[in-house]
C-alpha cells in the first residue's frame, strides 16, 4: 500500500490517491491500515452514532508497532514530498504562506516557530525554522530573525508558528512577538509581510486582520 502512496506522492503534486482506495469509506480504510475488525467498528460507530470523524491518532493508537512505523514513515515522508515541491515558491499572501507550511506544522504536538524569509521579487530564498517549545508556546528572539534576514539577503519575511491546541486566536506574547518584529523591520528596513498561527488546517493571519 505505501508503496503506492509514495509513488503517488512523487508523481503529483496533490497527493491524489484514485482507485480502489478513493472509494472506500473511513471504517475501511481503518481496516486495510490495522487488520482489526475492531477498529473498523470503532471508527464507524464514531461516524454513524455520534456523528464524528475518528482521528488518525486513535487509529495509530492500535495498530502493532510494525504497522504503526510503516504508516508513521509514510506520512512523514509525503509531508517531505510536499514541502519539497514547493521549496523556493513565490508567496504573495497569507494562504500563500499556509499552503507551504501547513504540510510540516498542521499535525505538530508542541509549538515550533519558522521564518520564511523572501526577497524583493516576493521569492522564498531560505525556510528556517527558529524555535520548538512546548505544548503552549515557544521562545522567539528578535535578535536571531533580524540577523538571519541580514545573512541570506532578504527583504522581508513572514513569522510562522503552531498552536497544537488548534485555537488560532493569538496570545498576548503573539501579540507582543509581532509589535517588537515590526519595530525592528522598521528600523533595519527589513518588512514583517505577516505573522501565521497554524492549527487543525486552519490559520490565523494579522496581515488580513489589519494588525500589522
Amino acid at each position: 500500500m505505501f508503496n503506492l502512496l509514495m509513488y503517488r506522492c512523487m508523481e503529483t503534486k496533490n497527493f491524489e490517491i484514485n482507485g480502489e482506495f478513493r472509494a472506500m469509506d473511513m471504517a475501511e480504510l481503518a481496516y486495510i491500515l490495522t487488520n482489526q475488525e475492531s477498529v473498523s467498528m470503532m471508527v464507524k460507530e464514531q461516524e454513524v452514532v455520534y456523528g464524528n470523524v475518528c482521528t488518525l491518532d486513535e487509529v495509530i493508537y492500535k495498530m502493532t508497532p510494525a504497522r504503526k512505523k510503516l504508516v508513521l514513515a509514510g506520512i512523514e515522508f509525503y509531508k517531505r514530498c510536499q514541502a519539497s515541491l514547493s521549496k523556493y515558491p513565490k508567496v504573495s499572501c497569507s494562504y500563500d504562506v499556509f499552503k507551504l507550511m501547513s504540510p510540516v506544522m498542521s499535525d505538530l504536538k508542541v509549538e515550533e516557530a519558522w521564518v520564511i524569509y523572501v526577497n524583493q521579487a516576493a521569492k522564498v530564498i531560505r525556510k528556517l525554522r527558529i524555535s520548538i517549545g512546548g505544548i503552549a508556546s515557544t521562545q522567539v528572539d528578535v535578535r536571531v530573525i533580524m540577523k538571519e534576514a541580514l545573512l541570506c539577503g532578504a527583504t522581508s519575511f513572514f513569522l510562522v508558528h503552531n498552536h497544537p491546541s488548534g485555537n488560532l486566536t493569538p496570545s498576548r506574547d503573539d501579540d507582543r512577538l509581532t509589535g517588537a518584529l515590526v519595530e525592528a523591520g522598521r528600523m533595519m528596513n527589513i518588512k514583517v509581510l505577516d505573522h501565521l498561527i497554524i492549527g487543525n488546517n486552519e490559520y490565523f493571519s494579522y496581515a488580513d486582520e489589519g494588525r500589522l
